[in-house]
C-alpha cells in the first residue's frame, strides 16, 4: 500500500472544527489503498478544552504520532504567540524528518506529504522536507489565507497585520508544491490568481465531506440542554464578523413576529458556540431587541458528538451562514443528515445554497443577496422562519443526492489528484 504523511497540528480530542477535514479524510485513505500516518501536537499543548468523545471517530489503523508543542508566551499579562502551528512547528518539521528517513530504510517509504489549513505556518516545512526526501506534498485550504478584508477590520489593528504576515508567507509556504486542494474552488480561486506558475499542477476541491457513522452515536451521559416544555431550534456554530450581519437581520426579523404574537408561546431558539469578544453577543443582541425569553446562547463549544445529539432531539436546525459567495456547506451536510428540518440564510451564490437545491431542501431557505435591501431580506426571512416553525409544513429532502459530497468521495478526488503528479527530482 502507498503511504501518506498527514501533517496537521490538531486532532481527537481537540473539537476545532478543521480536525474533522483532516479525519473523515484519513480514515478513508485505507479502503482506498494508502495507510494514513497523521502527525500532530499532543493534545496537553491545546488552549482549548479537549473532547475525548471524539476519539471514538477515529478508524484505528490511522496511525498517529504525537510531538509536543512549545507553551504559549505571555508579554506583560498579555497573551504573545499562541497559534499551534508556531509552537509546535520545530517538533513537528524534525518529527516528520525522522519519519520520512525511517520509513524510507524499512523499506516503506512516504509517497506523499499533505498540510491542511489553518494553522497556516506547517505549510512553510513543505519545500525542504520535499526536497530532502524526494516526496511530492499538498498543501489544503479549509480557509483562505489572503482574503479580502471586511470593512470593520480595516485599520492598524491585528486582522491589519495577519492580512499582511498572510501575504509574506504565503508564496513561500507554495513554493515547490506539488498539489493544492481546497474545500471549494472559491476558497483557492485567490491563489491561482496569484500565482501563475501553479496552472501546471493538479488543484482538487472536495467538500469536508460527512460520514454517516458520525451521526449515530448517543452519549449515555450527556444531557441535552433543551428547556421543558418548548420546541427547541438550534443553531451550532461560529458568531463571526461575515456572519455577523445576517446574525442581525435575523435577531430583527424573529423580534418583529415575536411582536406581532406570530412566534408560538412553545417555540425557543437556541445558539451554541456563538461566543465571540469582538462580536456583540447573541443573547446581548437578543435581550435588546426584547426576545431574550424565546432566544438562549450557549456561548461556549461543544463537542461535536454532543451537537450531533442536540440536532437529533431538536425540531430543526437553522444554519446562518456569510455575506460572501464563498461560503462553504460543511455545516449544511452535518445538519441534513441530523436535525428533523433545517433553515438556512446564506448567499444566493455560495456553494452550500447549491448544496440545498440539488438535494431539494430550499424550502425554508432565504437566500441573501447583497442587491436586496435589509428591509426586503428581513421580510423574505420573516417568511421563511413561520414557514420554518409550522410543522405541518413538509420537509423530503433527496439525501441520496448527497453522496458525490461524503468523505469517501472527497478521499478519491484526493488520491486522483495524487495520481496525476510525479515525485519531486
Amino acid at each position: 500500500m502507498k503511504r501518506m504523511l498527514i501533517i496537521y497540528p490538531h486532532w481527537p480530542p481537540s473539537n476545532l472544527v478543521g480536525v474533522h477535514r483532516v479525519r473523515l479524510i484519513a480514515n478513508e485513505l485505507y479502503q482506498l489503498g494508502w495507510n494514513a500516518t497523521v502527525l500532530t501536537i499532543d493534545e496537553r499543548d491545546y488552549e482549548e478544552p479537549p473532547a475525548h468523545d471524539t476519539l471514538r471517530l477515529v478508524d484505528p489503523r490511522v496511525q498517529v504520532v504525537k510531538v509536543r508543542a512549545r507553551p504559549v508566551r505571555h508579554w506583560f499579562g498579555r497573551r504573545g504567540f499562541g497559534d499551534i502551528g508556531i509552537r509546535g512547528f520545530s517538533a513537528l518539521k524534525n518529527r516528520a524528518d525522522n519519519i520520512l528517513k525511517e520509513e524510507k530504510t524499512k523499506g516503506s517509504p512516504i509517497d506523499f506529504i499533505w498540510f491542511s489549513l489553518p494553522s497556516w505556518y506547517p505549510a512553510l516545512m513543505g519545500k525542504s522536507l520535499s526536497k530532502k526526501h524526494a516526496v511530492p506534498f499538498g498543501i489544503d485550504y479549509q480557509d483562505p489565507w489572503v482574503r479580502t478584508l471586511g470593512r470593520q477590520e480595516v485599520g492598524w489593528n491585528r486582522a491589519t497585520f495577519t492580512s499582511l504576515i498572510a501575504r509574506a508567507l504565503e508564496p513561500l509556504a507554495l513554493r515547490n508544491v506539488a498539489l493544492i486542494s481546497g474545500i471549494n474552488e472559491a476558497y483557492v480561486e485567490g491563489v491561482k490568481k496569484r500565482y501563475h506558475r501553479l496552472d501546471r499542477i493538479p488543484f482538487v476541491y472536495a467538500q469536508l465531506g460527512f460520514s454517516h457513522q458520525d451521526h449515530h452515536i448517543e452519549l449515555k451521559d450527556f444531557s441535552i440542554p433543551f428547556s421543558l416544555g418548548k420546541r427547541t431550534f438550534v443553531y451550532a456554530g461560529a458568531h463571526w464578523s461575515m456572519g455577523a450581519p445576517l446574525f442581525k437581520i435575523w435577531l430583527k426579523a424573529i423580534a418583529k413576529l415575536h411582536k406581532e404574537d406570530m412566534i408560538p408561546e412553545d417555540v425557543e431558539f437556541l445558539f451554541i458556540g456563538t461566543g465571540n469578544p469582538a462580536l456583540p453577543g447573541i443573547q446581548e443582541q437578543a435581550d435588546d431587541l426584547e426576545i431574550g425569553n424565546i432566544v438562549r446562547e450557549i456561548p461556549n463549544r461543544l463537542s461535536y458528538l454532543q451537537v450531533q445529539q442536540i440536532l437529533r432531539h431538536s425540531h430543526g436546525a437553522l444554519i446562518i451562514g456569510s455575506t460572501q459567495s464563498h461560503y462553504s456547506a460543511s455545516k449544511v451536510f452535518q445538519c441534513l443528515l441530523t436535525a428533523p428540518r433545517v433553515f438556512g440564510f446564506f448567499h444566493e451564490q455560495s456553494e452550500a445554497a447549491s448544496i440545498l437545491r440539488e438535494v431539494n431542501a430550499t424550502r425554508f431557505f432565504a437566500p441573501y443577496s447583497p442587491n436586496k435591501s435589509a428591509p426586503e431580506t428581513q421580510t423574505l426571512v420573516e417568511q421563511k422562519v413561520l414557514r420554518f416553525l409550522d410543522s405541518n409544513e413538509p420537509w423530503e429532502p433527496n439525501l441520496e443526492a448527497m453522496e458525490p459530497y461524503s468523505a469517501k468521495s472527497s478521499a478519491e478526488s484526493l488520491i486522483e489528484g495524487i495520481n496525476c503528479i510525479s515525485p519531486p527530482h
